[in-house]
């Protein structure tokens, strides 16, 4: 392999990240072929983020840890006003 094709990878897996795709296939796409893996890359569509739900149980514990960790700091009714 060619000094080049080490060169590619970085800037072929930072439109695979934008795009949304695999970063390890891309990478070694980039190492095989080196700056030609532009052409599939441009080609493929992008694909929308997934936004991740945090499941309920997971929100009600850190809600009531932080809560009860802030009223550990309250000592009279003038702390509450901060």
């Amino acid at each position: 392999m060619y000094w080049i094709n080490l060169i590619a990878i970085p800037f072929v897996l930072l439109l695979a990240w934008a795009k949304g795709r695999g970063l390890f296939r891309w990478a070694v796409m980039a190492y095989i072929f080196g700056f030609w893996s532009f052409v599939p890359l441009f080609m493929v569509r992008v694909k929308p983020i997934r936004i991740y739900e945090i499941p309920k149980p997971i929100k009600q514990f850190v809600t009531t840890h932080v809560f009860r960790r802030e009223l550990k700091g309250v000592m009279y009714p003038k702390d509450l006003q901060k």
